[in-house]
């Protein structure tokens, strides 16, 4: 089959070939060379995509020779490259006027008329090409096709019948005679067809899934069924009719059935890998049903099998385990993955997040700085390292990172949270007007951001500025996330701040109960609160348990070695 012509849907239904009067006029000796000159110009012009030069030099051909088809031709060749297919059309066509034996005029002309989805003329070009050639089936295969896309299906009927007195029936000319009679609603032929081509060759396991498909579009799973075994008896490695029977199985509800000959298809060659990534994409909608993520994973892990040089099948093996939380895993995997090919963008988008969940900074930063490399143009790579940046306290160049990110075109929460974390970073530095600023300008794209109030308000209780305001930022962050125990700390230490005693140590104890953990910062928060209540023995032993936790600053060491509160 030849490739000039992909299939389209019609457009226009009655055209023919417009007819073309061109005079001709006498050309003389001295003409003759010019314009021969003028072509070889022309070509050159054209190799070198210089298309306006090479434009003119043809134009002035004409102007010399109105009938020099070979210029019309050049002219149509380099207007159709350049997209511009009705001034390709009008050439071609002033070509065919002039030189109507000529193949390759024609064949231009199909494929001009194909791009400009104009049905009727490429039926006719075709016609004119089996007329010049015959014994090239394609022109006819072409034809049949058109004549489909035509909605002409009986007529497509009769073009493949005529192939097949040229050629005999081919696997090509029995799906397109299918096609056509599904088309006409005659399943009867389409049936009697297929009989015939398997009674003339009982061997070939594609007859046999063609009527396999048959039945199973007709709803007749049964005889579909019988059709795909006789198949697979036939060739046991054909992947379509494992994926054929998976699908009538999973629509009797036999899951299992159905996984098992998708495993199969997953070590058949013959279906391509990113069909086989869309199977495994579309059980991500039935997660976190164990059933479906072991499905998922089973598969994935089978096209790392069958694909070891492939970076998509490692990809995809890391989003099955990103999705089922084994992340350490999952990073290994896009580790793979990357290996094998540096330029897939979300994969390295997903390894510098799986390393945020994991608490590795040094990770997010050495892995964001290196796909920064390849993909230089991405705010959120520069928003993911900034984070890191700011965790090892390398606040200064967070900053440079941060304001990178809002270069870029972000999109609203992502410019949020790159506001917010300027925020931090300001705070980190002690620049607390900037730091304020930042909170304000995230809070001003989104007043109901609960990390942004959180955050913001937490600070303004450090530095004691703003505490009403600090207030009422922490009590909106805790209705809008209750029991967060972080934002129930930050409300505690606001109102320890305003030394409302009471109401911290009512706010931190809820803070304690919700962590999922013992907390040191939360205890030595709570010593602090019952100290300034009196019960200095109590507080006192919560400060030593926030240390045994881990917490070593020179601050809580103080009130341990003092016994007494210390800012």
């Amino acid at each position: 089959m030849i490739s000039y012509f992909p299939a389209f849907a019609q457009k226009n239904k009655e055209a023919r070939q417009n007819i073309v009067l061109i005079a001709g006029k006498p050309i003389s000796t001295k003409d003759s060379v010019t314009i021969e000159n003028l072509f070889f110009l022309g070509l050159q012009n054209k190799l070198n995509q210089q298309n306006q030069a090479a434009i003119n030099n043809f134009n002035s051909i004409i102007a010399l020779d109105p009938q020099n088809h070979n210029a019309y031709y050049e002219l149509a060749q380099i207007y159709f490259k350049s997209k511009d297919y009705e001034k390709a059309k009008e050439n071609i066509q002033k070509a065919i006027t002039v030189n109507g034996e000529n193949e390759w005029y024609w064949v231009l002309s199909a494929t001009i008329y194909q791009e400009l989805k104009d049905y009727n003329l490429l039926s006719y070009a075709l016609d004119e090409l089996v007329k010049l050639s015959p014994d090239k089936i394609e022109y006819r295969l072409e034809k049949a096709n058109t004549l489909m896309l035509l909605q002409k299906p009986g007529d497509a009927i009769k073009e493949y019948q005529e192939i097949e007195k040229n050629i005999g029936s081919g696997l090509e000319t029995l799906e397109g005679k299918l096609r056509a009679y599904r088309a006409l609603g005659d399943f009867k032929s389409a049936e009697e067809e297929l009989k015939k081509q398997i009674n003339l060759d009982p061997a070939n396991f594609r007859y046999h899934i063609l009527l396999g498909d048959l039945y199973f579009n007709n709803k007749d799973k049964e005889n579909a069924v019988a059709s795909y075994k006789k198949a697979k008896e036939l060739d046991s490695g054909t992947g379509y009719v494992n994926l054929a029977l998976s699908d009538i199985y999973n629509s009797e509800g036999r899951t299992e059935e159905a996984f098992s000959e998708l495993t199969q298809a997953f070590r058949a060659s013959e279906i391509n890998l990113d069909q086989k990534v869309k199977i495994i994409i579309s059980y991500f909608s039935f997660f976190p049903d164990l059933k479906y993520v072991r499905y998922a994973e089973s598969l994935a892990f089978i096209l790392t099998e069958e694909y070891p040089d492939e970076a998509k099948s490692f990809a995809i093996y890391g989003d099955v385990l990103f999705q089922k939380g084994e992340y350490k895993k999952a990073g290994e995997s896009y580790q793979r993955a990357l290996a094998l090919n540096k330029n897939i963008y979300a994969v390295w988008e997903q390894l510098v997040r799986i390393k945020l969940s994991l608490n590795d900074m040094k990770g997010v930063i050495e892995t964001g700085d290196e796909a920064l490399t390849y993909f230089p143009q991405s705010g959120n790579l520069y928003f993911f390292v900034a984070i890191g940046l700011v965790q090892a306290k390398q606040s200064e160049k967070a900053i440079e990172y941060l304001n990178n990110a809002l270069n870029f075109d972000v999109d609203k929460p992502a410019k949020i949270q790159i506001y917010s974390t300027l925020g931090d970073a300001y705070q980190n530095l002690g620049k607390y007007k900037e730091s304020s600023e930042s909170y304000e300008k995230a809070l001003a794209l989104d007043a109901n951001n609960v990390y942004t109030l959180n955050n913001y308000a937490y600070y303004l209780s450090l530095r004691s500025e703003k505490l009403e305001k600090a207030a009422q930022m922490s009590s909106l962050s805790n209705k809008l996330d209750p029991n967060n125990a972080s934002f129930l700390d930050t409300y505690a230490w606001i109102l320890f701040k305003q030394k409302k005693y009471n109401e911290a140590k009512e706010w931190i104890e809820k803070a304690i109960k919700a962590s999922k953990e013992t907390n040191a910062v939360l205890l030595e928060h709570y010593g602090d609160i019952l100290y300034h209540l009196q019960s200095v023995d109590l507080a006192l032993s919560y400060w030593k348990k926030a240390k045994d936790l881990g917490e070593d600053s020179a601050v809580l060491e103080r009130k341990i070695n003092e016994k007494k509160y210390v800012e």
